[in-house]
């Protein structure tokens, strides 16, 4: 009992004197009677923790930072963050007219489409189809026939020959501002092509079939006039460069069974007409 009666007087003694000498240390938060002894509690805390709680609230400025401190973390609302960068947008463009070859066939229908991304708003890159089809026949004329109203000729037809050209090219083309009335381009693609050749001969009763490929290349240029947004009108020139080959196995009397290679040239201008269109 003696014990704990000192004990109290020399916490008594001790705590203002650590007060005074620090008063950011707990002895100088302590609250009460010089005599009672630190509760550590809710009543013991409450003020202090108050005044701690409002230093550290977010909505009040904070002081400048020392000399030499920490950065502080600072935290970027999402609206902040770059958005990841939208896809390239698509060009298609169809489109028909004609093309007349230099050799062996005449002039035909051309159709076909383009389609590829735009890497650059003058630049776009994709793959280039087209179809040429072309039929050309040999007929004898056999003179007139009377009929009970007019009269009508008489023809004897007697070969027929269709050519079919699928050219399949990557291709680059470049074209003005979107914004001006009338927009110019040119493009060039390279790559392959098949020419389907079928052919009957009435006179001696016999058949052809045979399809030549080979490499193929062609170059455009021509003019798009807008309709809305990135639709427009387009017409253009083209040149179609290629000579496909066939192989072919005959039979030679002097050297006897051998292969021959068969060629044709495709080479030959044309005209196309067109819508394109961007997504």
């Amino acid at each position: 009992m003696r014990t704990s009666f000192w004990m109290v007087v020399l916490a008594a003694v001790l705590l203002p004197a650590a007060a005074a000498a620090n008063p950011g240390s707990p002895a100088a938060l302590v609250q009460g009677s010089a005599l009672a002894l630190p509760i550590v509690g809710v009543s013991t805390i409450a003020g202090p923790a108050a005044d701690l709680g409002a230093s550290l609230n977010l909505s009040t400025p904070r002081p400048a930072l020392r000399a030499g401190a920490p950065a502080p973390i600072r935290y970027h609302p999402r609206g902040r963050y770059r958005e990841r960068g939208s896809m390239m947008p698509t060009t298609t463009q169809v489109h028909a007219g004609f093309f007349s070859p230099t050799h062996n066939f005449d002039t035909g229908f051309d159709g076909g489409f383009r389609i590829g991304p735009q890497i650059d708003p003058n630049v776009q890159i994709g793959l280039a189809m087209d179809w040429y089809h072309s039929s050309q026949s040999n007929r004898e004329s056999l003179g007139s026939i009377t009929m009970p109203i007019g009269g009508a000729s008489e023809e004897l037809l007697l070969s027929r020959a269709t050519a079919d050209l699928l050219p399949m090219l990557a291709f680059v083309q470049v074209s003005g501002d979107e914004n001006m009335s009338v927009i110019p381009y040119g493009g060039a693609g390279i790559g392959y092509e098949w020419l389907f050749v079928h052919g009957d001969d009435f006179v001696n009763q016999v058949s052809f079939d045979q399809t030549f490929g080979g490499f193929a290349w062609q170059v455009w240029g021509g003019v798009g006039i807008p309709l809305s947004g990135r639709t427009r009108v387009n017409g253009e020139v083209f040149y179609n460069g290629s000579e496909v080959g066939s192989d072919v196995d005959v039979f030679d009397p002097n050297l006897g069974p051998i292969t021959v290679r068969d060629l044709v040239k495709m080479d030959g201008v044309g005209m196309r007409f067109g819508l394109s269109w961007g997504f």
